[in-house]
């Protein structure tokens, strides 16, 4: 299976790219749920907010072990590969990019949903060589969809976009 080149960021064009759920207060982020559960998402739990901060501490302090640098946002997320095709009611709108136009030093990788790998005993992220050196070598990603268009994925790859300015166009 080839690397793909482009990653797929999927949202609600009510809401906007890239938002941050966890750059909100509690309060706030707290009726954005609300609403996603009301409207597309009933099984979202009552402790989400609680384990997506976890999960983004967690992915901060790995993504800046990783990549020697101090990450302070929390970060973007994507899809590896083209997820275009998806038919999700939350999140209708789908953004391309070339995976090349992300600065390869403030982007990470997760092997599957970053919440349940954070979950996991050997929870880790990878940096684009590692990921690419693991493209390389064959089976070490057998099961992961790098694309929808055969239907819902549960196993994908997760792209950590570090720098909010390297998704706003020019």
């Amino acid at each position: 299976m080839a690397m793909p080149d482009v990653v797929t960021h999927r949202y609600h064009p009510a809401v906007g790219a890239w938002p941050g759920l966890c750059s909100l207060a509690d309060d706030e982020a707290s009726r954005v749920l609300d609403g996603l559960r009301r409207r597309f998402r009933p099984h979202l739990k009552p402790d989400y907010l609680a384990r997506r901060r976890s999960t983004e501490q967690w992915l901060r302090k790995a993504a800046s072990q990783l990549l020697r640098r101090r990450f302070t946002e929390a970060p973007g997320y994507a899809f590896l590969g083209d997820f275009s095709h998806a038919a999700d009611p939350s999140r209708p709108a789908a953004l391309l990019l070339p995976l090349a136009a992300l600065p390869p030093d403030a982007i990470t990788f997760t092997l599957g949903d970053s919440m349940s790998v954070a979950e996991q005993p050997g929870r880790r992220v990878y940096s684009l060589d590692e990921l690419a050196a693991l493209f390389a070598s064959g089976g070490a990603l057998a099961g992961f969809a790098v694309s929808d268009r055969d239907g819902v994925q549960h196993r994908f790859i997760e792209v950590q976009v570090w720098l909010r300015s390297a998704l706003r166009p020019g």
